[in-house]
């Protein structure tokens, strides 16, 4: 055998693989460059913030609870680093009170209210890692109830380094493995025409429990996030198969929400925003575990 052909051969196939997988990693940050500048033709929304208590008040509770704001943004919206997703990027949240280096003065509440409902920034283009579709179904009065909460916050002075996406994770993103740009995890075109009222129902929960599917997969059925580091734990089944809920019972239900561990004892990792659950009213508890009673049993990891 001529082993100095062979290895000349190798040599060339590695110079062309390497070559292919290079230029289209750089097609997909091309292609991720231009989505993350393309300004979206959707104008802020003809919303207004007010200075009802009441609606302030509201706004406070979907801030702590349903739009998870605060655990975000912070207590007092100062801004806070959020997490370090290794080869992914940062997530961190923006100062939104209108403090020195805080963004809350570059808004105007329209375009705080597209911010919430359509995960698009003052300048049009889209933002990054905004759980957009936990409220884009809000009704306005719920949009203008939170709008309302960021205005009554006092400033609050201090800039937060902004979020990042490293190439791993913008190749990701082009792939489809994970949506990364808050702008392109809604259709804009689509809203519910019919929200349910604050009930406990199945049917209101399934609008709770949009913020879950982000982590547990479209059939709530867990398994490790797609694209994730191994660093971000994998998410539970919460269907009522035997590998998930099943067996459960409301209390217990409850009980996970109040304190944070299981009926085996066992804590629930850190990871999970224990403390947006915490923050639910009992009709919205009551609401979302009458949707994860209705789910279609499926077993563990069955994306």
């Amino acid at each position: 055998m001529n082993w100095k052909r062979l290895l000349k051969w190798l040599g060339a196939t590695i110079v062309v693989v390497l070559t292919v997988i290079l230029g289209v990693a750089g097609i997909q940050l091309l292609r991720f460059h231009r989505a993350a500048h393309f300004v979206y033709d959707i104008d802020p929304l003809p919303l207004f913030a007010t200075s009802d208590s009441a609606v302030i008040q509201r706004g406070r509770h979907l801030a702590e609870s349903l739009g998870n704001c605060l655990g975000c943004h912070g207590p007092d919206l100062g801004g806070a680093l959020v997490d370090d997703i290794g080869p992914i990027g940062r997530v961190s949240a923006p100062n939104l009170t209108t403090g020195r280096g805080g963004v809350g003065s570059q808004y105007t509440d329209g375009e705080l209210a597209r911010a919430v409902r359509h995960g698009i920034g003052s300048d049009g283009r889209t933002l990054f890692y905004m759980p957009t579709p936990e409220h884009n179904w809000w009704p306005d009065s719920d949009v203008v109830a939170v709008v309302s909460f960021v205005r009554s916050m006092p400033p609050v002075d201090g800039a937060r380094e902004p979020s990042t996406v490293l190439p791993f994770g913008r190749i990701l993103d082009q792939f489809g493995v994970m949506q990364l740009r808050s702008a392109e995890t809604v259709d804009h075109n689509v809203r519910p025409t019919e929200l349910p009222d604050p009930e406990p129902t199945a049917r209101y929960g399934a609008f709770l429990a949009r913020g879950c599917v982000l982590c547990h997969g479209e059939e709530m059925s867990g398994g490790r996030i797609p694209g994730a580091p191994s660093t971000i734990p994998i998410p539970t089944n919460l269907t009522p198969h035997e590998t998930g809920l099943a067996g459960w019972t409301e209390g217990q239900f409850f009980q996970l929400i109040d304190t944070g561990r299981r009926p085996d004892g066992t804590a629930l990792d850190p990871f999970m925003p224990i403390g947006v659950l915490r923050a639910m009213n009992d009709i919205e508890r009551r609401a979302l575990w009458a949707h994860l009673r209705s789910l279609e049993p499926r077993e563990f990891g069955s994306r």
